[in-house]
């Protein structure tokens, strides 16, 4: 059932990112049919989200766009099982995260979910299981989504101990390998900090 899911949320992300690649290449779908020999129901359907693309099939399209293949569909490993490492949880809290929300403030920022990654010192599958609902950011991630998305914590996620935009600005600043309890005991240093000067 699981993995069913992820595959379906797999293909959504797939079809998001075809349709990304080809708006911002200028390319019709009959474009890349003939660049890549590929009949255009076929592109179609992928561009649609209304099945997977078999490997052969995007090696092709990818090539044509200039793209790694799993710029196009992220399980594209070959060298480890992306579902089964997708299904795999961490011990990530449990948020009442808006997976919504930041599926919405993709698309309209045109990032890729690598790019999304990159921006916040995190692996790709990171963001995967963040927008396949297996995991939820840590407060800090979250913090760092709102800020680089320029947007509320609580846009994103119920957290029951707000964060201020000072914090928010210094959890921005702060080493990506701090752990959740560095990160609150900083917090707690600074706002004493902050208590003590008034």
């Amino acid at each position: 059932m699981m993995k069913d899911k992820l595959k379906q949320s797999v293909i959504a992300i797939t079809s998001a990112n075809l349709k990304r690649l080809l708006f911002n290449q200028k390319l019709t779908q009959r474009e890349l049919s003939a660049l890549t020999g590929i009949p255009i129901p076929s592109i179609n359907r992928y561009y649609l989200g209304n099945g997977a693309i078999p490997q052969n099939n995007l090696i092709k399209i990818a090539k044509a766009l200039h793209v790694n293949p799993n710029e196009i569909d992220p399980s594209y490993q070959p060298t480890q099982d992306f579902l089964a490492n997708l299904a795999k949880k961490t011990d990530d809290p449990e948020l009442n995260f808006r997976i919504d929300s930041l599926k919405q403030l993709i698309q309209a920022s045109n990032l890729s979910v690598k790019e999304l990654a990159d921006k916040l010192n995190l692996k790709p599958i990171t963001v995967y299981k963040w927008l396949a609902g297996v995991n939820t950011p840590t407060q800090e991630n979250i913090a760092k989504l709102a800020a680089l998305f320029n947007v509320s914590v609580e846009s994103l996620a119920d957290i029951s101990t707000n964060l201020t935009p000072q914090q928010t600005k210094i959890l921005n600043v702060l080493p990506t390998d701090l752990t959740d309890q560095q990160t609150d005991l900083i917090i707690s240093l600074i706002k004493s900090v902050l208590e003590n000067a008034n």
